[in-house]
């Protein structure tokens, strides 16, 4: 019978690696008053449909998500604090509850500040996107559609329910997003989401945005 020969060492480096892979959330969170009251519909959704885990999480709007190293997640925070310097502070403004076709409920942006959101995720992958795409080409995401998730990954019958109570319901409520915020957990220890940065929205003058320009 043939031998398979395993490569210990090749085994110890991966798990070293994965040991130093982090998943980073770019995030807007709202005031505490705009927090709360989202945070009571979510507790409802955990309570009343049986949406797991709809609660566990603080409110927010996530403008990116990947998965990397952790070594090669410095020059992605260099490019979010130019960005930052040269983006004013956004007014968000929420509307109506929404849900997409997957199973997930969520609360929509008012258009002009959709459209403002979508234009500050532009301008972040202008400066990353080539550096996120080398070092994380399948796990990564920029926003395309700003909202704020009740809950996901709900069943048809929780999906049907809850549209009965919410669907197109009036949400209103406003906040001023001044600063972005980086969020990282490991994917080892499945441990909650820590901050590591924050980047103030500072509004200078100045600030061309050219593919993959760092400085």
């Amino acid at each position: 019978m043939k031998r398979v020969h395993i490569n210990n060492n090749h085994w110890n480096t991966l798990a070293s690696i994965r040991h130093h892979m982090y998943e980073y959330l770019l995030v807007f969170s709202c005031d505490k008053v705009t927090e709360a009251l989202l945070h009571n519909v979510k507790r409802y959704f955990e309570e009343n449909y049986g949406c797991a885990y709809a609660a566990n999480l603080v409110p927010h709007l996530t403008l990116f998500k990947c998965t990397i190293h952790e070594n090669k997640v410095d020059r992605i925070i260099q490019g979010f604090e130019k960005v930052a310097r040269h983006a004013s502070p956004l007014s968000i403004s929420l509307t109506q509850f929404k849900k997409y076709e997957y199973g997930t409920f969520y609360v929509d942006l008012e258009t002009g500040a959709s459209d403002q959101v979508l234009d500050l995720a532009k301008r972040l992958k202008m400066e990353v996107g080539n550096h996120v795409r080398q070092w994380a080409p399948g796990e990564n995401h920029f926003c395309d559609d700003p909202h704020f998730t009740i809950a996901r990954n709900m069943s048809a019958l929780q999906t049907a329910k809850a549209a009965i109570d919410w669907l197109y319901r009036e949400f209103l409520a406003t906040f001023q997003a001044s600063e972005m915020i980086l969020l990282r957990r490991s994917l080892i220890t499945g441990s909650k989401y820590e901050q590591i940065a924050t980047f103030p929205l500072l509004g200078l003058p100045g600030g061309s945005y050219t593919q993959g320009s760092l400085f």
